[in-house]
């Protein structure tokens, strides 16, 4: 591990996991960090199964419950990108047995995939076809012929007919849509709806709680079945570090090999689509963002007999924590993912920045005649410098207003024309004047004109 932020605060991050297991004495817990692409490190704590002592490994297969909800996020981004459906469409227009469901508020065609994506349908937050207590699961059949007796109540969340929509979207099974078109690509070799005998002497052994006892009791386990898009995945903390570290590549080209999603998608999925009055938190495309003083965290939890998951990550770091507990409710598993991220970042941002020695390269001679102090009407006063070899927008003298700056100017194929690449003008043009004698006389942007002064 050549992380030394990291590396200082292994006994600190240790202890916090050891004591979180003790003090809520949980079965086994597996702990990981992330940093970028890499699992930067793991703690295994306790026992991944009460009878033989083992402990946790990172790759320990538990069931993540409703972290599968962000893996049915992605599926339905990948569809929408390739034209077969929009965020905007109600859920009956390719579920048409949804159209008769119960609306006690709103209407059937106010329930649009974003959201239910984002958990604003109005429905109700359970299925009539099952309850948690007889883990009797609908088919996928059962659920569709149950959707008249699905209640619209309030704006509240559901998720569990994902499934239904990816088939009849694409024709394939939910199931195998996902893997083929996510797991497989990443990589996620773990990743499985279905344990297999290949991987079940990994799996992590789920417990219930018992109350006035010491040992908790092994959990049933029941398949999902028809709701398995909302929580069926079983896991590792190799796996999900991966999974984590996809969310980082906001940067990336367009689906293909391992990104299964455009990077433009990838943002847009992370973008807040409601916000929560006190700004602490916020509803994304799947994902949950929540702030902690300045930083924000997007994740998701699961939860389910035997199992309990947070999967959490900040992206301008890219820096992400995955937490997996086989007991079901996991008590301390929320906390201890806050609780180490927040060290993480607190560490880095300790951590004091030697300023690299700048390039000092000559300025080419053909950026040479922009450069200077550039003033606009009313009193808008702006520098263009030059800065490892760009043209750039900068606040003149430090001004607090500088309007359109910083910003870099972009050459296009036209010498007066220089594209603005970020910032308030992003995109737009600044046009150059010259006079005779070929010197900078001003230059136009945004419905203003700045006079070249010195």
């Amino acid at each position: 591990m050549a992380d030394c932020v990291l590396q200082t605060l292994v006994p600190d991050i240790e202890r916090l996991a050891a004591t979180t297991v003790a003090k809520y004495r949980l079965p086994g817990m597996a702990l990981g960090i992330i940093r970028d692409r890499e699992l930067a490190w793991f703690g295994g704590f306790g026992t991944a199964d009460l009878d033989s002592g083992k402990k946790p490994t990172e790759s320990t297969i538990a069931r993540v419950a409703s972290v599968t909800k962000t893996f049915t996020t992605t599926a339905i981004m990948q569809l929408r990108d390739a034209g077969q459906l929009k965020l905007e469409d109600p859920l009956s227009q390719h579920i048409p047995e949804f159209a008769s469901a119960r609306a006690i508020h709103g209407d059937a065609n106010g329930v649009t995939l974003r959201r239910l994506l984002t958990h604003r349908s109005g429905l109700v937050t359970e299925s009539p076809t099952h309850g948690w207590h007889d883990l009797d699961f609908p088919s996928r059949e059962e659920m569709l012929g149950k959707l008249p007796e699905t209640g619209i109540v309030i704006p509240q969340d559901s998720a569990f007919k994902y499934s239904n929509l990816v088939y009849r979207v694409t024709g394939t099974p939910y199931i195998e849509y996902v893997h083929a078109n996510i797991i497989e690509p990443l990589g996620l070799a773990s990743t499985v709806f279905d344990l297999t005998d290949e991987l079940r002497p990994h799996f992590f052994v789920g417990y219930n709680p018992t109350p006035y006892q010491d040992r908790p009791e092994r959990a049933p386990y029941a398949h999902l079945n028809g709701i398995s898009a909302a929580g069926q995945l079983h896991s590792t903390v190799g796996d999900l570090a991966k999974w984590v570290s996809f969310q980082f590549q906001t940067d990336g080209g367009d689906r293909r090999g391992a990104q299964v999603l455009k990077g433009s998608t990838l943002v847009e999925i992370q973008q807040p689509q409601y916000v929560e009055p006190d700004w602490s938190a916020g509803q994304c495309l799947g994902w949950r963002a929540t702030r902690i003083g300045d930083h924000v965290y997007h994740n998701h939890g699961g939860g389910i007999h035997g199992f309990g998951t947070q999967v959490w990550f900040n992206v301008p770091s890219k820096t992400g924590v995955v937490v997996l507990i086989n007991v079901w409710p996991p008590h301390g598993g929320l906390e201890i993912a806050q609780e180490v991220l927040e060290m993480v970042l607190n560490a880095d941002e300790a951590v004091p920045l030697v300023p690299e020695q700048p390039a000092l390269e000559p300025t080419p001679g053909a950026l040479r005649r922009f450069v200077g102090y550039y003033r606009a009407e009313p009193g808008i006063d702006v520098d263009i410098e030059v800065r490892e070899g760009s043209l750039r927008l900068a606040a003149h003298g430090g001004s607090a207003y500088s309007l359109h700056a910083p910003a870099v100017l972009e050459p296009t194929d036209k010498e007066a024309e220089w594209l603005v690449r970020e910032g308030r003008a992003a995109g737009e043009i600044a046009r150059f004047t010259f006079d005779d004698d070929d010197r900078v006389l001003s230059y136009e942007l945004g419905a203003f004109v700045f006079k070249k002064l010195v």
